[in-house]
Formats: structure tokens, sequence, C-alpha cells
């Protein structure tokens, strides 16, 4: 018993039943056709259902290949044609920005005198930013005092040059408070004036603050949008509060001066909206603006002065 129990355990094995499959294909070979035709059309009808099988399974199997190889090539295509489109979107962001921007400077153009019919206008005092070797000259023989021959009053505009110093003070009649233009665009306001030189303080830098107003890319009117307050961050971005959410604000949005109405003819630009976000449940957008005026590049400003329209003074 126990041998039989052994010898179909050694039968059994795959080892075994591998050499016992080999041993009888060799048989088949060997032995003359007409021995060996009943054993192999009994193999053959044995084998093929599964060669039926095979060969049904087959071409669905090449299909679902192919589908798999076109849907991977698919996705692809789908994903370079998503990053084209965002790369579209944001060219198209920059084209909106600089567009804004050339409006701004076309309609910046500041007078040199008031409008005939104007109570109030603005007179234009030029001066020079002074880099790091000319306030070392300046502070050696102690004239780097802090910017008044030219009658410049508190909150006129300065146009044009990096944040920092200017070469006109008291001499030419600047006062705290009046704002600095680069080619036409807003580049701070001047905070300390001295005999010889006045201190500007940037549009982002902490504690710069004025009224603005917002216009659209298609906007031919820069003073019909909302008005918000400009704030300086300390950041490339200053940020733009209390406009309602119910306003319609966009990216690309140009950024106008609003409290110098019934003073310039047109707004002065600022620059344009780079972010919008509205924080869940805030009444306010959360706005961050991009100067026009290029901080880092300027050399000379001009300062606006509020005057009388001598016309009118008459």
């Amino acid at each position: 018993m126990f041998e039989r129990h052994d010898l179909t355990t050694r039968f059994t094995r795959p080892g075994s039943a591998l050499a016992a499959g080999l041993i009888a294909s060799l048989m088949l070979m060997l032995l003359p056709d007409h021995w060996t035709a009943a054993a192999k059309s009994v193999a053959a009808s044995l084998l093929k259902p599964g060669q039926t099988a095979v060969r049904a399974l087959r071409e669905p199997a090449a299909r679902l290949h192919a589908g798999a190889r076109h849907h991977f090539r698919t996705a692809a295509q789908l994903a370079a044609a998503q990053q084209e489109i965002e790369q579209l979107r944001e060219e198209n962001r920059r084209l909106q920005a600089r567009l804004a921007a050339a409006r701004g400077e076309a309609r910046a153009a500041v007078p040199d005198a008031a409008a005939a019919d104007c109570l109030l206008g603005v007179a234009c005092v030029e001066a020079c930013v002074l880099g790091q070797q000319a306030r070392v000259f300046l502070a050696r023989r102690h004239l780097l005092d802090a910017g008044s021959r030219q009658h410049v009053e508190p909150n006129d505009l300065v146009l044009g040059s990096a944040p920092g110093l200017i070469d006109r003070g008291s001499d030419a009649e600047l006062q705290p408070g009046q704002l600095a233009l680069g080619g036409g665009i807003v580049w701070g306001k001047i905070v300390e004036v001295g005999r010889h030189t006045s201190t500007v303080r940037a549009i982002t830098e902490p504690g710069y603050r004025d009224l603005v107003r917002l216009a659209g890319s298609d906007s031919d009117d820069p003073r019909s949008g909302p008005q918000g307050i400009l704030e300086g961050t300390g950041k490339p971005f200053p940020r733009i509060r209390l406009i309602e959410v119910t306003e319609p604000v966009a990216v690309g949005d140009a950024v106008y001066t609003a409290a110098d109405e019934g003073v310039l003819p047109r707004p002065l630009l600022y620059g344009h909206v780079v972010r919008v976000e509205r924080p869940v449940g805030a009444a306010h957008w959360e706005i961050w603006m991009q100067p026009a005026v290029k901080l880092d590049r300027l050399q000379k400003v001009t300062v606006l002065r509020t005057v009388l329209n001598p016309a009118r003074e008459k």
C-alpha cells in the first residue's frame, strides 16, 4: 500500500509529469504514423477548443492593445495642448498689461499750465534721482539734508526715477506729500524735504497710501471704474483695498490716480492688476497691482505742484 502511494506521489510531481510528457512526445515522433494516427487524432481533438479560444481572443486583444496605445497618445497630446493653452493665457495677460500701460502713458501727458476754463492746474518741477555716489558726495559736504523757488505744494506728483533721493528740496519749494511720477507714471510721494534734496517714498514701500480707480482693458474712460485705496506692502506688488466684490475686477485692469480730479485733465497711471482673490465671506476684493514704472531704472523725475489758473485769478 505504501509503495503504491509513493508511486502515485512520484508521478503527480511537476517534474515527473513533465518527464512523462516528453517521453510520450518522443514516442509519437519516432513511431510510424499508422501506429500514432489514432493518438494524434485524440490529442488534436483535445487541443482544438483551446486553439479556437486563443484565435478568438487574439483579435480582441489586439484591438485592446491598439486602443490603449491610442489612449495614452491622446492623453499626452491633451496634456501638451493644455500646457500650450496656459502659456497662451499668460502671454495674453502680459499683452493686456502692456496695452494698459501704453494707454496710460498716452493719456498721462501732463500739461505745464492750467486749462483755460479750470480753476486749478499743475506746474512741473524737474529733478534728478541721486544714486549712491551722489549721496556720498553730498553727505561729505553736509548738503544731504533731505529737498522752494519752484512753488511745489503737498500732494504734487513726481514723474520718473527710482525710489530714494532727488536733488530738489526747499530751494525748489517742494513739500511732503507731493507725488512723484516717471514718464507720466506715478513713482511715489515726497516724505521729507531738506534745503537741497528730498526723500521719496515709492509706491511699493510700507506706509504709502493713495486713492486709486480701476479701469478695464477695454475701457475708454479711466474714471468710470471702481475706487479703492492703494497701499505699499514692502513687496514688489502693492495691494488695493476696499473695492466691493460686487464691482467687476479682473487681471489686467489698469490702476489710475483718483485724488487728482479737478487738478489734472486726465488721471495718471499707477500700474495694472496682476492678482485678484475673493476670500470666503469677505465683502471686498483682495487685489495686487504691478507698478507700471520701473522703480530701479529712473533717472529723472518731475514734481507736479498745484497752481491757480492765472486766467481765473484775474
